[in-house]
């Protein structure tokens, strides 16, 4: 077990551990203050007469101005981009409405308000806290900067992307995107995934396993190192596969609270 890894579980045993999480990962808002009411006058009436396409063209309005979809159905999205779809896929959006229809309009104005789930910003608030942090810089500038600790800008499919053109890091078929790739002065890159997880089990857990795959299974040459910044209830794991999986990471293997990071990037690499 390397010092990062050893110091991360002592910080999580520390009381102000969470308190400290909060600078990265915020506390969601309970609501958006988003009202049906305050965009549309019409819904509800085009609801009650069962107008297909209506609805279906009012639901998608509300989309974009970021409500949520009242139900889950794999052809939103697409409808979503395209929604002259609507008037010539008729099968689809009887589909689509007959779903809905199963609501009754309180229940589908509650769906359409719902936050989204705080799961689906953790990427985002921890991308934020970077950016407050370090400087971000496009790939031509990354490349020639040889005196600074610099991140790259961009997508994760961006960065996965430089990583395997530039770095010539290879990745598993699965492995989905990075979170985060810098570069240390002129001694070399880095590439990580950062993740947070709440609660045990589940797909809180897999996201652990894809931590570790994702430093066990990507091949990278010296110049470039992988991590997984990973906080949460993971730390405080007393019995199971989590508490093995842990016990497991080897020495070389940068599995560490991202509270760390910035001490990492300074020059407390271990080889």
């Amino acid at each position: 077990m390397n010092k990062f890894l050893e110091k991360t579980i002592k910080i999580a045993i520390d009381n102000s551990y969470l308190d400290t999480l909060l600078d990265i990962y915020p506390p969601e808002e309970i609501e958006r203050g988003l009202v049906v009411e305050n965009f549309t006058s019409e819904l509800k009436d085009i609801f009650t007469q069962k107008e297909d396409e209506k609805l279906l063209e009012e639901l998608i309005k509300l989309k974009k101005k970021g409500f949520k979809f009242p139900i889950e159905n794999s052809y939103v999205n697409i409808i979503s981009y395209s929604p002259k779809l609507i008037y010539t896929n008729p099968k689809t959006v009887k589909n689509i409405c007959k779903e809905l229809y199963k609501l009754s309009y309180e229940k589908l104005k509650e769906n359409l308000e719902t936050s989204k789930k705080a799961s689906r910003r953790m990427g985002h608030m921890f991308q934020s806290w970077l950016k407050k942090k370090y400087r971000f810089v496009n790939e031509e500038t990354i490349e020639n900067i040889k005196d600074e600790i610099v991140f790259l800008d961009g997508s994760d499919k961006t960065l996965k992307d430089f990583a395997q053109r530039k770095l010539k890091c290879q990745f598993k078929d699965l492995t989905k995107g990075i979170d985060f790739l810098v570069k240390v002065f002129s001694k070399y890159y880095i590439i990580g995934t950062a993740k947070f997880l709440t609660d045990f089990g589940g797909s809180q857990t897999n996201q652990f396993y894809e931590a570790m795959n994702f430093i066990r299974e990507t091949k990278a040459p010296k110049n470039v190192k992988r991590i997984a910044i990973v906080d949460g209830i993971v730390w405080f794991a007393k019995k199971g596969k989590i508490k093995e999986r842990i016990e497991s990471i080897k020495d070389d293997e940068l599995v560490f609270s991202a509270l760390l990071l910035d001490e990492f990037l300074k020059g407390g690499t271990i080889k």
